[in-house]
């Protein structure tokens, strides 16, 4: 079967909703190892039949609303490429704004001394893509400092992906991967720094809010990767609590923490009832949403 045989079978017509055609030929192009500018300009590429197989397999679970980045297992995030699972949150664009934020803080840090040892702890890593962008970011720009990397999830699975993804980007021998509850395992090491800056991207949906997702969230990435009690915002309130008994004030802090915009306030009143002298600072994501929450103790 041809490439425009298949686009008249799978892609919209005026009667009917198919497969969108940035994914149609997203896992055209993965399955036939062909580039998409190729396939877009020779319809008449025949495929073969194995291929043929897979595709028609690929883009029926597109229909069923499985995503395509869990159907090739894998996505781009920050330009790199990070293999995804069940267990894993599928990264969004909206998560690398995240990564700017600390690698501009880091570069901050070390304007007040180049040679101070400074922790990055990325709790609840998933795939890891946060801290191996930050990982791979730091060390390509040759910054110079002590820094320890370090990343902790509940989830076995989760974890497993996220060590699979720094030996495909190389920076396994700099990031200690932790199965742990938030900061437990780690909590007497990193108080030794310097300063310590933690990111996170912690289940922040509300019961709510995920029953209104679309089914390639709610049906294909795992639950307890997304939903968190108290509106959304048990697992911060959880980790903020757990930093005020065991790190603060014992070390200069900064935490950046990805929410649903209309966390913003709450979480602002939340850290200011238990840090009165916290700098809270709300970043919006290229939508200019309320995403991103830093805190400065």
């Amino acid at each position: 079967m041809t490439v425009d045989e298949l686009q008249k079978i799978y892609l919209p017509s005026s009667s009917e909703v198919r497969v969108a055609p940035a994914d149609f030929f997203i896992l055209l192009a993965h399955i036939t190892k062909k580039e998409r500018a190729f396939l877009l300009a020779h319809p008449e590429y025949s495929l073969s039949a194995s291929d043929e197989a897979i595709v028609r397999d690929s883009l029926a679970r597109r229909l069923q609303h499985e995503s395509v980045a869990s159907i090739v297992g894998h996505k781009e995030f920050y330009g790199y490429d990070f293999i995804v699972t069940r267990n894993t949150l599928i990264p969004r664009p909206e998560t690398e704004v995240l990564v700017e934020l600390a690698i501009k803080s880091i570069n901050k840090q070390l304007t007040v001394d180049r040679k101070q040892k400074i922790a990055i702890v990325d709790v609840g890593t998933g795939s890891g893509n946060i801290i191996i962008s930050l990982a791979k970011e730091i060390t390509t720009n040759n910054l110079p400092s002590d820094i320890a990397y370090y990343a902790t999830d509940i989830s076995t699975g989760a974890l497993a992906i996220a060590i699979e993804n720094s030996r495909r980007q190389n920076v396994d021998s700099l990031i200690q991967f932790h199965e742990s509850d938030l900061l437990e395992s780690i909590k007497v090491e990193i108080s030794s720094k310097d300063a310590v800056i933690i990111v996170a991207n912690l289940p922040y949906l509300s019961e709510s809010i995920y029953e209104d997702t679309l089914p390639d969230v709610r049906n294909f990435e795992p639950i307890s990767a997304l939903v968190s009690g108290e509106s959304g915002l048990s697992h911060y309130y959880r980790l903020l609590r757990y930093i005020k008994r065991f790190l603060y004030p014992k070390n200069p802090l900064i935490i950046f923490l990805e929410i649903s915009p209309e966390q913003a306030p709450i979480l602002k009143h939340f850290v200011l009832s238990l840090f009165s002298y916290a700098k809270v600072h709300i970043h919006t994501d290229l939508a200019k949403k309320d995403r991103i929450v830093e805190i400065i103790l």
